[in-house]
């Protein structure tokens, strides 16, 4: 449709244009945003472009691409979505409008840097260095401004930035690893001091074990010399700690191109790689993402009228591990791989304990055994040992820090769910959960989050809705387990369900449901948009 319509202006005959007084031109479906950071005082305003289906669709989330130097940028960016993305959200972010300076452009001197000038003029004109606070103003007015008033994908918001602009993007990639999913940086514009702050934010992140789960494309001009070094030094920053959790791109050197020729490129493919992690055929074993509604997972491939369980996906959604039965009485450890471009079923062995990959994929925990990622594969099955042996563990996870969480296996099923953590590198004696989570007839099967933010498992306690339930404790700040939350009759229904799992890319909720008559006749896998924990986080 849009190439049949770009032809048919072409051809538009040029006496069909009526003489009149000239008119400003409009972005189609932008709008100018008034919006204060109240921190400082400081007036600036939000272009904000939604897609050509947005009215048509009000239960469609769109992921938001977000960029400063927005006056620059907001053409190029419109341009390059309409075609190869445009199901996105544009946001640019403008200057302070209020500067009072000469150049309308100055106040990014001083919100994109992280470190004053040296010359002492310059400093006095821009105030240098206060890219910290720009990021307070962008993370806590304009994204939730953004996510209040239109309907966003938080999970899929992306940053872009040019020059001054990825500058400021590395810093927030490194300070807040959080804000944005995506970070596109082109050709970074490094000062020898900001550089050297870039740095050393890495190392106080990597001793604070700060993780992040984000993509991240850098691009270069070929012709930029002054910035190659500072950029490859940036480069080796990201990489020098095998670092799991940023996928970084290899460096993107734009042909031919200097530092302002290299722009209009850097928009395009970017644009174009942003797409192609949007739209690739092997995400989810090219299963359509489900909504609020939990569904059945890959009917027919994984979930069938026998009985399948634990499913987990490797941290980089290559491999997708459970437990099937088949209608046979063995059952089997089964492995999807995505190899070839197309999902590749392998049966591994006979049963094992429920799988479970850490969050770095370098450890496969199966109950009270484990396997390390060895080249080609896992190596073979070994035991926890130490104080670990004395529990009869159905399935343990870890989180990003080291902590183990896991239950245990008794006849009469009051058995507690324990944690034990990795102090020093020494791993401390399991410890059992206090009475918010330890309650009730049954506790099993627990999922603790990367971070350690929260903890679900299923439960059958007083309250729930039939047999087993999947409940949710919230850490508070003082480190303390909030109460039992059931996740409600979106997720909990009169039958069994269990074994809860988050994806590591942090979009859905795994878990298990006997569909069948009897007892565990037909246990499938199923999957629910996690937007379901995020609706129930206590608002403090």
């Amino acid at each position: 449709m849009r190439t049949a319509l770009f032809s048919l202006m072409l051809i538009l005959p040029v006496s069909s244009v009526q003489a009149s007084e000239p008119q400003p031109y409009e972005m189609p479906r932008t709008e100018v945003v008034p919006i204060q950071d109240s921190g400082a005082d400081r007036q600036y305003e939000l272009y904000i472009k939604l897609p050509e289906d947005y009215a048509d669709n009000p239960d469609t989330k769109y992921p938001v691409i977000y960029t400063t130097d927005a006056v620059v940028h907001m053409d190029m960016l419109s341009g390059a979505t309409e075609f190869l993305m445009p199901d996105v959200i544009l946001v640019g972010i403008s200057y302070q409008k209020d500067f009072g300076d000469e150049w309308p452009h100055a106040s990014r001197f001083r919100d994109y840097t992280v470190t004053a000038f040296d010359n002492p003029e310059y400093q006095a004109r821009f105030q240098a260095g206060q890219a910290g606070h720009h990021l307070d103003f962008i993370r806590n007015e304009v994204m939730p401004y953004v996510e209040s008033t239109y309907r966003t994908d938080p999970r899929e918001n992306t940053y872009f930035g040019y020059s001054l602009g990825a500058a400021f993007g590395a810093y927030t990639l490194l300070a807040r690893p959080d804000t944005f999913k995506n970070y596109i940086l082109g050709s970074p514009a490094f000062s020898q001091r900001g550089l050297q702050y870039i740095d050393e934010l890495e190392a106080e992140t990597a001793l604070r074990q700060d993780t992040a789960n984000v993509n991240v494309f850098v691009s270069l001009g070929e012709l930029e010399e002054s910035e190659v070094e500072e950029v490859g030094h940036f480069m080796r920053v990201l990489r020098r700690r095998d670092r799991s959790d940023i996928t970084l791109m290899g460096l993107e050197i734009i042909e031919g191109s200097n530092h302002s020729t290299a722009f209009p490129e850097t928009v395009v493919r970017a644009v174009r790689w942003l797409f192609d992690r949007s739209s690739k055929p092997d995400q989810y074993l090219g299963q359509i993402p489900p909504g609020s509604t939990p569904e059945r997972f890959a009917p027919g491939l994984v979930s069938t009228e026998h009985w399948e369980y634990g499913g987990t996906f490797s941290p980089d959604m290559k491999e997708f591990y459970f437990l099937k039965d088949g209608g046979t009485e063995q059952t089997s450890f089964i492995v999807f791989k995505y190899q070839d471009n197309q999902w590749q079923e392998t049966v591994i062995s006979p049963r094992v304990g429920q799988p479970f990959i850490s969050p770095d994929g370098q450890t496969m925990h199966l109950g009270k055994r484990y396997m390390d990622r060895v080249e080609g594969g896992w190596s073979e099955r070994r035991e926890l040992g130490g104080e670990l042996e004395n529990f009869p563990i159905m399935r343990l996870t870890a989180s990003s820090q080291g902590t183990y969480v896991f239950d245990e296996f008794t006849r009469d099923g009051d058995g507690l769910l324990r944690y034990s953590r990795l102090v020093d590198g020494n791993r401390e004696a399991p410890k059992p959960f206090g009475e918010a989570i330890n309650s009730g007839t049954y506790n099993g099967h627990p999922f603790i989050a990367p971070d350690e933010s929260y903890i679900i498992w299923d439960s059958k306690r007083d309250g729930g809705f039939g047999d087993s339930d999947i409940y949710i404790s919230f850490r508070r700040s003082d480190g303390t387990w909030g109460d039992a939350i059931n996740l409600g009759d979106r997720v909990n229904t009169d039958a069994w369900e269990a074994s809860p799992s988050v994806t590591p890319d942090g979009k859905y909720l795994f878990f298990n449901r006997n569909i069948g008559s009897d007892a565990y006749e037909n246990v499938d896998i199923y999957w629910v948009d996690a937007q379901v924990i995020e609706d129930l986080k206590p608002a403090n």
